[in-house]
């Protein structure tokens, strides 16, 4: 697996489409509209879904960490380095080998789709995703990568144990949850690669914040710039705000927020939400453009679809709250 695969840009509705390995399809819908709606901007748990959101960004600061690490530890060894370490020629050979830098792979790519997770999560209740920070893993051979690796999956199984318990909507502690089973099977792979007991004990510990912080203190550094990983973002609101609340029948629709995994033009589609009351769009493929509210008081739902060059969209909801 490359590098460009790993950093496959990935929208909220691909994501979906393929998040069976976390919790299926429909759940992880289930998961992030329900805690949305739970706990979203204008509901009365807005402080719940603060401490949720400070909680989402501890774990992505530990996800872009992972993913960090096995992006370099991949571009900086090759297969053949593996199938040559003392690791693999201790533990079986060529047998071990042959598929070790694909296997490598594939955690790489949960570690991605883990930062993918939790920055649309984030995002879906009007956070603000942490960046990745500055790292300094101290690679120097294929043997220390797979050293360091079962090092930090181990702080990763402890600091999501520890993590689950926190998070005030219990459909984001099955999300945690489930990606936490995830770091489990990384960990205890890298442990029978360093002839380490798979299962040290009955029960896994647990770690809290400011452990997990201090446990990865040791691979941060500074003087590097980073940039939040591209995404093809759908935002229906240009304060990221899924609510709004007004006294006119005419309402300015603006997705200029949103972005593009690609750093090309999107496409736009303004749509209203079935069961809604009547709107009338003035112009549906633009960024910027008016609604205006034919159904008198109540509650209307239109809907951004955003869509990058190369075919990934994204759809995010406005919910207008019209009181004349």
């Amino acid at each position: 697996m490359t590098n460009k695969e790993m950093s496959q840009p990935v929208s909220r509705r691909n994501w979906f489409a393929g998040s069976a390995a976390l919790l299926g399809a429909g759940a992880v819908s289930s998961v992030l509209a329900r805690a949305q709606s739970t706990c979203g901007v204008g509901s009365s748990c807005t402080g719940a879904a603060a401490g949720d959101i400070n909680l989402l960004n501890f774990l992505l600061r530990l996800d872009n960490l992972e993913s960090a690490f096995y992006q370099k530890g991949l571009a900086m060894i090759t297969p053949a380095s593996f199938q040559n370490s003392v690791t693999v020629q201790t533990i079986g050979g060529t047998k071990v080998g042959a598929n070790l830098y694909s296997y490598i792979g594939a955690i790489a790519q949960n570690e991605q789709d883990h930062v993918n997770a939790l920055i649309q999560t984030i995002y879906s209740l009007d956070g603000v995703p942490q960046p990745p920070d500055c790292y300094n893993f101290g690679i120097t051979t294929a043997d220390s990568f797979l050293q360091i690796a079962q090092t930090i999956e181990t702080i990763g199984v402890m600091a999501y144990n520890g993590a689950v318990a926190m998070f005030q909507s219990p459909l984001l502690q099955t999300l945690a949850a489930t990606i936490a089973t995830v770091e489990a099977r990384h960990a205890a792979y890298l442990n029978l690669l360093n002839l380490t007991l798979l299962y040290p004990g009955p029960f896994d510990t647990t770690q809290t914040m400011s452990q997990t912080l201090s446990a990865i203190g040791q691979f941060m550094t500074t003087g590097c710039i980073t940039q939040p990983v591209p995404l093809t973002l759908a935002l229906a609101s240009p304060t990221q705000h899924s609510t709004v609340t007004t006294n006119q029948s005419t309402v300015q629709l603006n997705g200029s927020l949103s972005t593009s995994a690609t750093g090309k033009p999107l496409t736009y589609l303004w749509q209203q939400n079935l069961g809604s009351p009547l709107v009338a769009i003035a112009n549906d493929t633009s960024v910027i453009t008016t609604a205006t509210l034919l159904g008198g008081t109540g509650v209307y739902a239109i809907s951004l679809l955003v869509t990058d060059s190369l075919g990934n969209n994204d759809q995010d909801s406005l919910t207008i709250v019209y009181k004349p």
